[in-house]
């Protein structure tokens, strides 16, 4: 069986997003599963903190090999939730044909690869 790719769209919200990549890195079939993790950019008018916060899952998410292989696309610029999504998933799916999409609040049990694939 030919697994199905993970797209996770991440931002600004490190501890948010650690949840989600640990429990994603603890699913059975994660070691034979291919990551792209999507970060869009900061806002025009960010503050401090925002860019603090944008840097902190930059970091995060090269921090462990949380899937066999790991693909991060950044976007220097805030292209917003719903933009980063249907590029994401657009280019991906025509690529692979099907797709597994993940958000950065989403905590996955141990058999959630194997169930959808």
């Amino acid at each position: 069986m030919t697994l199905a790719p993970i797209i996770l769209f991440v931002y600004n919200r490190p501890w948010h997003t650690e949840q989600t990549l640990r429990a994603l890195m603890a699913n059975d079939l994660a070691a034979e599963s291919e990551l792209y993790i999507y970060a869009d950019g900061s806002k025009p008018h960010a503050t401090e903190e925002q860019l603090q916060k944008i840097h902190e899952v930059r970091q995060l998410i090269r921090q462990e090999q949380w899937c066999g292989k790991v693909h991060i696309v950044e976007s220097e610029k805030n292209k917003g939730l719903a933009d980063s999504i249907i590029g994401g998933v657009t280019e991906i799916v025509n690529k692979y044909g099907k797709i597994i999409v993940l958000e950065d609040d989403i905590v996955t049990g141990r058999f959630f690869l194997e169930f959808m694939n």
